[in-house]
């Protein structure tokens, strides 16, 4: 017996009940703890600001990205955490190197309790226009609208990044969402919410 399609995700309704929630500050509680810092944290995450990065502000960004093993992430020495933050930023190597050695725990800058919600959430607050942050609504989201391929995650952690920035980046565009931060709003409301 052949496979059923999938059916395709009504597009301009799934827009609209997004918006209707952010209208009724149904994600106002996400996108305090998510992004009502994102300004300051920004400036802290300038080249020039790294060396000074304190503790108190790398929890506050582990605690943004969604973290939730604060006492192991306490753990690392803050010069190992800036140094991390250096190197997945602005380094030149391409991304998905720099992605990897940052999210796996065996990789040279990886941080203990950071994993993948770590460096792409420090990517997205440098550049919301082209990076996502990677979190467990995310995927959810993704596979309720059959937008993740059964395939994904298999493989190195920079390229599953890559193509997870594709399907952020044709899911933006579907609903017409200006920057990826609207982008995991979205995927948060349709990947914590059960729906009929």
């Amino acid at each position: 017996m052949p496979r059923a399609t999938p059916k395709s995700p009504d597009w301009p309704a799934l827009a609209d009940a997004f918006r209707q929630a952010v209208a009724d500050g149904q994600l106002a509680v996400f996108r305090r703890r998510r992004w009502d810092n994102a300004g300051n944290a920004a400036a802290w995450l300038e080249q020039d600001a790294l060396p000074s990065l304190s503790e108190p502000q790398a929890l506050t960004l582990y605690r943004g990205a969604g973290g939730r093993q604060v006492a192991r992430f306490r753990a690392n020495p803050i010069d190992e955490v800036r140094d991390a933050v250096d190197f997945l930023l602005y380094d030149t190597i391409k991304l998905e190197n720099r992605f990897e050695e940052c999210a796996a725990a065996t990789g040279g800058f990886g941080l203990a309790g950071a994993g993948k919600e770590w460096p792409s959430y420090l990517l997205a607050l440098r550049d919301p226009t082209l990076f996502a942050p990677w979190s467990p609504h995310t995927e959810r989201a993704l596979r309720r609208l059959n937008l993740l391929p059964a395939a994904f995650q298999q493989g190195h952690p920079g390229l599953c990044y890559i193509d997870l920035l594709d399907i952020m980046a044709h899911l933006g565009a579907k609903l017409q969402l200006p920057d990826f931060h609207s982008v995991d709003e979205f995927c948060y409301f349709n990947g914590r919410i059960r729906r009929a």
